[in-house]
């Protein structure tokens, strides 16, 4: 069952904090709602509230999260998000990624989904592109302009893979996160197949993740496995406020 309380406000508007409930509740996550959440020490924590952005964690604590680029485990080898401990998204998004948690639970109740990246200011991704060393062509493919917007810069979107609950294990899919190259596109997994460099195990996986992703109305794209998003970015830009 899904319970909503979001506070929407308009765009262009002057930043402020503002108390507001949203609860996703399940017959398999009420034992959860009264577990403590994890207090973030960010900077980025005030600004995401300031935007009047969720953290997926009040809504489902059994949703796991490993920000990628809050440590050294990423392509930049730098913590970018300042320790950021919470994944935060806009309200529609965050109540459809535990939608999808939802019916990953059905499928398989040993499994989480992991998340890897969520809502990230233009600011910072700036910085991103300018560290990539890549010529700007091929940079578009992992990473969209900082003038052009990205749907993370709306809360919009997010990356994403599954976990293993009793093991603690991330799930096999072929590439680790942020990998560059053809590999890690699902455009070209027929292609790997056949090769053998994509197991049929990581098929797998990587199907069961796009299955409960688009149950839950969550878009993927041809490019990365681990992105999904809640529409277009010129949907975005009319609808969300840009994280800047």
């Amino acid at each position: 069952m899904l319970f909503s309380g979001c506070n929407f406000r308009p765009k262009n508007r002057i930043h402020h904090l503002q108390k507001h409930k949203v609860y996703v509740i399940s017959e398999d996550t009420l034992g959860d709602i009264k577990k403590p959440i994890i207090k973030d020490t960010s900077y980025l924590e005030l600004l995401f509230k300031g935007y009047n952005l969720v953290n997926i964690k009040s809504l489902d604590s059994t949703i796991q999260v490993h920000l990628r680029y809050a440590d050294t485990s990423n392509f930049l080898k730098r913590d970018v998000y300042d320790g950021l401990q919470n994944a935060y998204l806009n309200c529609e998004t965050a109540l459809r990624v535990c939608a999808a948690q939802y019916y990953l639970k059905q499928l398989n109740p040993n499994l989480s989904l992991l998340i890897l990246d969520a809502s990230r200011p233009q600011h910072i991704q700036q910085m991103m592109w300018d560290s990539l060393k890549m010529h700007p062509d091929k940079k578009l493919f992992y990473l969209s302009k900082p003038d052009e917007t990205s749907l993370h810069n709306y809360g919009g979107a997010i990356d994403v893979t599954l976990i293993d609950k009793t093991t603690g294990i991330t799930l096999d899919m072929g590439t680790d996160f942020d990998f560059f190259g053809n590999l890690s596109e699902p455009i070209y997994e027929s292609k790997f197949l056949k090769t053998g460099e994509l197991s049929q195990e990581a098929y797998q996986n990587r199907l069961l993740l796009r299955k409960v992703m688009k149950r839950a109305q969550l878009n993927s794209i041809t490019s990365e496995w681990w992105h999904f998003s809640i529409c277009k970015k010129e949907e975005a830009n009319e609808r969300f406020e840009l994280i800047k």
